[in-house]
């Protein structure tokens, strides 16, 4: 199986986990804030569902474009560049409409800080890439 066939399928398990546990997922997500963020593919104009990882920093929602450290984006990112109306499920909380706001770099910058605080990984995923971590707020 590709890489890609293999993210994919660990995607669909974390997602099936989280609809059936009420937005809990465990093994190595454990207890970590996740979302599943369903976009529009910026070129299939196909729906995509990603479990992505949620911060809830001073009342506002936020996702970060990590992809652990690769040196491009994860899909998703280019996908709300193009088509900022998302879905997002939130806990045992249905299917929501949101807006994805791509960040300022002023705003990330302060942002990012409080990220890494709380999921250390991030600090390391950042290091990791030349690239700047785009994050999204999702206005719900």
């Amino acid at each position: 199986m590709s890489d890609l066939g293999a993210e994919r399928d660990f995607n669909q398990q974390n997602i099936d986990e989280f609809r059936r546990n009420g937005g809990k997922v465990g093994g190595q997500f454990e207890g970590f804030p996740l979302l599943l963020l369903t976009s529009t593919g910026a070129k299939s104009g196909a729906q995509r569902v990603n479990p992505v990882a949620c911060f809830d920093i001073g009342g506002k929602i936020y996702i970060v474009g990590s992809a652990a450290g690769r040196d491009s984006n994860p899909g998703w990112v280019h996908n709300l560049r193009a088509h900022p109306n998302v879905t997002v499920e939130i806990g045992a909380e249905g299917p929501k409409p949101a807006t994805a706001r791509e960040v300022s770099r002023a705003e990330r910058d302060s942002i990012y800080p409080i990220v890494v605080e709380r999921a250390p990984g991030f600090g390391e995923y950042q290091e990791r890439t030349d690239r700047v971590i785009p994050i999204f707020e999702l206005v719900v």
